[in-house]
C-alpha cells in the first residue's frame, strides 16, 4: 500500500474519531428548552414577560452554583449577557435568555445587598420586569461601560425577527 493511501486512511479515521467525540460531548449538555420552545414560536412573547415574585424564585435561575447574594461583578455579567438578546452589537461574547425568573432573582439580589450601582441595575430590571425593552441599547451600554467595555457597544435594538433568529442560534448560555 502506498504512503498516499495510508495517509488518506489515517486522516479519515482521525476525522471520524474527532467528529464522534464532538457529537458525544455535545449530547452530554443538560437538556434545556430552546428559546423557540419557550416562546412556542411567538417572538413577541419574549418581549412581554409576566411578573414573577422573588418568593417564586427557587435557587439561581441562571443554573450556576454561586454564593448569594451575588457579587456586583456577577450582577453586571448577568445583566450584560441578558441584554444581548435585545441589542445589535458588533461583538457578543455572552448570552443568557431573559426570563421572568431571572429578572425576579436579580431584583431579589438587589433587595438583599447594596451594590455600588444599585440604582442603575434596579431601573433596568424594573423596566424589563414590566416588559419595557425600549431602552435596552442604553441599558446594555450602561452595564457594558461599568464593566470597562471597549468592544461590542450596542448600536440599536433588534427587530422581533432578528431577536427570534438570534435566540434560535444560541446553543448554550454563558456569561
Amino acid at each position: 500500500m502506498s504512503k498516499k493511501w495510508i495517509g488518506i486512511i489515517l486522516g479519515t479515521v482521525l476525522f471520524v474519531t474527532i467528529a464522534g467525540v464532538y457529537m458525544t460531548l455535545g449530547n452530554l449538555e443538560p437538556d434545556r428548552k430552546t428559546a423557540q420552545e419557550d416562546r412556542n414560536g411567538d417572538p413577541a412573547a419574549a418581549v412581554k414577560p409576566n411578573k414573577v415574585s422573588a418568593a417564586e424564585v427557587d435557587g439561581n435561575p441562571f443554573e450556576e452554583d454561586v454564593k448569594t447574594p451575588i457579587s456586583e461583578k456577577l450582577m453586571r455579567q448577568y445583566l450584560h449577557a441578558m441584554s444581548h438578546q435585545k441589542v445589535r452589537a458588533g461583538e457578543k461574547w455572552s448570552f443568557f435568555e431573559i426570563t421572568d425568573e431571572r429578572i425576579a432573582f436579580l431584583l431579589q439580589q438587589l433587595d438583599e445587598k447594596t451594590y455600588k450601582n444599585d440604582e442603575e441595575y434596579r431601573e433596568i430590571l424594573t423596566r424589563w420586569q414590566k416588559g419595557d425593552f425600549s431602552q435596552a441599547v442604553s441599558d446594555h451600554n450602561t452595564v457594558w461601560r461599568l464593566m470597562g467595555g471597549n468592544i461590542g457597544k450596542a448600536k440599536g435594538l433588534l427587530s422581533p425577527k432578528q431577536e427570534k433568529d438570534y435566540l434560535e442560534k444560541q446553543t448554550r448560555e454563558t456569561r
